[in-house]
């Protein structure tokens, strides 16, 4: 039931702010979507365990590896392919976004496990660069987005706005996972996190629905296009940078399902910190989101060991 919650949720959020705007758009002008993101990552938080880190000297050469790679590379790439296809501001602006934040919270870490790669790493990596990118995305998104759209970027305000509703929370979550396992629910932590992000869409397309009158047809596939390709880019690289270094394999497969993934609750938060409208952005990212899901669970079930 927990890997359909979500796309469920989205699609029945998006049908709720079809037929109904007015409660989410009420809810939007209170000013709760900063307040679902905070919850996102401190429920996050309670969820990692600080003992399943590796250590070692062997984590440096991946580490820096996956750190060019999903924060300083990736967000270049983004900018590459929404410059060569021609994308309205608000859907280039979203793959970009989604291309510059880093990696999944969970998915990267389940997939390595499902192929039995190494899931410590993998744990470690994800940690590791959710962690980096709150510093590096205030810094990286005004040389990608200044290209592609109007809007004037400070990094600063950007930056304290990632500390406030990420970062904080987020190890927050982590310092208080001894009470939390105590007395969170497990099943309110397991669906918590999925719920805000489905009632941060229904509140988001609510407040301006006319917004996403100029997708059609035409529009979502070449938003399908070019979310495949930027993905497609980061495993490319991922999967050449083994002759780098030359790791084994199961570090290696923890390396390809992290650092070519991108987290949807992050990018939702960079949209909020931006004020902007970011509607058609946010559909974007979705996309994008189910996307490398459907093309990593493919690679999943070919290279999973028989």
């Amino acid at each position: 039931m927990n890997s359909y919650f979500l796309p469920v949720g989205l699609i029945l959020a998006f049908l709720m702010a079809y037929l109904m705007p007015a409660p989410g758009a009420f809810l939007h002008q209170l000013g709760l979507i900063p307040w679902m993101v905070v919850t996102i990552f401190f429920i996050n938080g309670t969820q990692s365990s600080l003992k399943e880190l590796p250590h070692g000297r062997k984590l440096f050469p991946a580490s820096i590896i996956a750190i060019l790679i999903s924060l300083f590379i990736s967000p270049f790439i983004g900018l590459a392919v929404v410059s060569v296809i021609s994308l309205p501001v608000g859907a280039a602006m979203g793959l970009v976004v989604m291309a510059t934040v880093p990696p999944t919270l969970s998915s990267g870490i389940v997939m390595t496990r499902i192929v039995r790669g190494n899931v410590a790493k993998a744990l470690f990596l994800t940690i590791l660069l959710n962690l980096i990118g709150v510093f590096t995305i205030p810094f990286m998104l005004p040389f990608t987005l200044d290209n592609v759209s109007t809007i004037s970027i400070s990094s600063l305000p950007l930056l304290k706005q990632l500390i406030l509703i990420v970062l904080i929370p987020y190890l927050a979550g982590i310092f208080s996972r001894p009470v939390t396992a105590i007395y969170l629910p497990h099943s309110l932590s397991k669906y918590l996190p999925s719920s805000c992000v489905i009632a941060t869409v229904w509140m988001s397309v609510s407040a301006s629905f006319d917004t996403l009158k100029e997708l059609n047809f035409q529009l979502l596939l070449v938003i399908i296009i070019c979310a495949l390709t930027i993905h497609g880019a980061l495993l490319l690289l991922c999967w050449l940078s083994r002759y780098l270094y030359q790791p084994d394999r199961s570090e290696w497969l923890a390396l390809l399902f992290t650092a070519s993934q991108k987290t949807l609750p992050v990018a939702l938060g960079v949209l909020v910190a931006l004020n902007q409208a970011i509607e058609l952005a946010m559909v974007a990212c979705i996309i994008f989101h189910f996307l490398q899901l459907f093309v990593d669970s493919m690679l999943t079930s070919r290279m999973k060991p028989i």
